[in-house]
């Protein structure tokens, strides 16, 4: 009986080893993962909703990556869609999108995950419209496109089918824009 308990304490000794190293290793897979996905998706997802808000083109592709939801409530993307946006007088040629994902967390096993990001605008290349040339000149709107509000935000993601969306998020801190030189 002595040998026999030994050797079942030898097998569940191992077993148990076997699936800590086991877990360890499903652990060190999926939360880089899902951090790197995350961290795609609200690059992309950023550069849209920027990209939106300025030209005021293709606002169907965010439903890409955010839920429907969401942009339906987001403030700054209906300001920037309706006729009050501060770049409407503006044909916007290009522009500089820069996110840094500063934490995100994120279970394997969970479809939540969080994030705190920083995201910036710092070039905004564009020019006046020629219908609205002689505002310009009369110094109502500048002659350059006005500089972005940047900011910290603490984003929520939701996994919906197998993929990340973002479902909800929050500004925690402003991010003061440089003021952009006029073009030439």
């Amino acid at each position: 009986m002595k040998y026999v308990r030994r050797f079942l304490w030898y097998i569940a000794s191992r077993m148990m080893i076997f699936t800590v190293i086991l877990s360890l290793l499903f652990l060190a897979f999926y939360l880089p993962m899902n951090a790197a996905n995350i961290y795609i998706l609200l690059d992309d997802g950023m550069r849209m909703r920027t990209e939106v808000i300025l030209t005021r083109e293709d606002a169907h592709a965010l439903t890409n990556f955010f839920r429907d939801d969401f942009l339906y409530a987001d403030e700054a993307l209906n300001l920037g869609l309706s006729s009050d946006s501060p770049y409407a007088y503006y044909n916007i040629t290009s522009f500089e999108s820069k996110v840094s994902l500063e934490w995100v967390w994120s279970w394997p096993w969970e479809d939540t995950a969080q994030a705190i990001i920083a995201h910036t605008v710092p070039v905004i290349n564009g020019s006046v419209l020629s219908t609205r040339k002689s505002l310009a000149e009369s110094g109502a709107i500048g002659k350059s496109p006005p500089s972005w509000q940047g900011g910290r935000y603490r984003m929520t993601l939701l996994k919906e089918n197998g993929q990340w969306k973002i479902a909800g998020m929050t500004q925690t801190q402003v991010i003061l824009e440089p003021t952009p030189a006029p073009a030439s």
